[in-house]
């Protein structure tokens, strides 16, 4: 037998300068440190999300996920690719 998944989710992907629309999505659940200089003179920002059972690094392609009860978590582009496709 075939299962689909019925839930529609909200996430936003991390391409390593979107920071401002990470920070308005998961709010304080989403921190930010700053590593070294990329090519072109600013700072590459390393993405951080604090859910109830730890905090986790997000990885470039990596989507924010915020689940049914607030909580926010992170899924691998590949992983999310693989089972969420847009909802228009």
């Amino acid at each position: 037998m075939k299962y689909r998944r019925k839930e529609i989710i909200e996430a936003v992907q991390w391409n390593g300068k979107n920071q401002s629309e990470i920070k308005t999505f998961a709010s304080q659940f989403a921190m930010f440190d700053y590593a070294d200089m990329d090519k072109d003179g600013t700072l590459d920002a390393v993405l951080k999300v604090k859910n109830a059972e730890k905090i986790e690094k997000a990885n470039l392609g990596d989507y924010v996920v915020r689940g049914k009860k607030g909580d926010f978590y992170i899924i691998k582009q590949s992983d999310f690719e693989a089972i969420y496709e847009k909802d228009e």
